[in-house]
């Protein structure tokens, strides 16, 4: 039965990683490619039709034509990048608004594979509240699956996103659970430990478990550990990413600024 990815090539800096990964995927788990850009209509929605009462039809159409030269211009360059890396599959250029457009092409689809840039973009950040299949996000580093980590808050969402991830890469046989705590949980004597689920859900696949512990404090030590894994599996955006956002919850801070490739399902 072959698998699909579905890779989003925007006009990001990351481009190059994201086409990696897809070949990575390609090339050692059997998934076909399906590569898609956007040609997103809201990009000339700022544009006023008058302004002090001038019309300005004109300027605008001189400016929507030179925004088409510059999409037609990504587009051969997305097509050139494909060919050179190996990447034979049709480009499949849409005209929509993005985040609507890749949920509903993801039906046709078993994983998502996108870029995040130093932030979330509203795009991204809507795609990860609507999603209903894997989704790996690639910032700075292409896709490899040598180091595995958890981020583990023994929650449903993240034990969801193992489940799913487990059920594809079949081959991972060693993960490290990195557990946020509260500063009494990190003081406590081993025989004191509260039982987190998930670990022993993971250990019970027969994977070795590695579990560290940092202080929920200390968000920073749990990046910079971050930047030594290939991927980090961990729970998806809930409906609330704003309200958590504003009140400073640790999984929005995590996934906003790790610069690990994610796994979200």
């Amino acid at each position: 039965m072959e698998r699909n990815v579905l890779l989003v090539l925007g006009n990001g800096y990351n481009r190059e990683n994201l086409i990696d990964s897809a070949i990575y995927l390609r090339d050692h788990f059997g998934f076909s490619i399906r590569p898609l850009h956007v040609r997103d209509v809201r990009k000339k929605e700022f544009l006023p039709n008058a302004v002090d009462g001038i019309m300005l039809e004109p300027m605008i159409a001189g400016v929507n034509e030179e925004w088409n030269r510059y999409e037609e211009h990504e587009i051969a360059n997305i097509k050139e990048q494909l060919e050179q890396k190996g990447v034979h599959a049709e480009l499949e250029v849409k005209f929509g608004i993005t985040p609507e457009i890749v949920i509903e092409e993801l039906k046709k689809s078993d994983i998502l594979l996108i870029e995040k840039e130093d932030k979330f973009s509203e795009d991204l950040i809507a795609i990860l509240k609507r999603f209903f299949k894997p989704i790996i996000v690639v910032r700075d580093k292409v896709l490899k699956l040598d180091k595995v980590a958890i981020s583990n808050d023994d929650g449903t969402k993240v034990n969801k996103s193992f489940q799913r991830f487990i059920n594809i890469f079949t081959h991972v046989d060693e993960i490290t659970s990195l557990e946020l705590v509260d500063p009494d949980q990190h003081d406590h004597d081993d025989e004191e430990v509260h039982e987190n689920y998930l670990n022993e859900f993971i250990k019970g696949k027969g994977i070795k478990l590695t579990s560290k512990q940092i202080l929920r404090s200390n968000s920073d030590e749990f990046l910079k550990i971050c930047k030594e894994e290939d991927v980090l599996i961990m729970g998806n955006l809930s409906n609330s990413y704003i309200f958590e956002k504003i009140t400073k919850k640790i999984g929005v801070k995590i996934m906003e600024d790790v610069e690990t490739t994610l796994f979200i399902a």
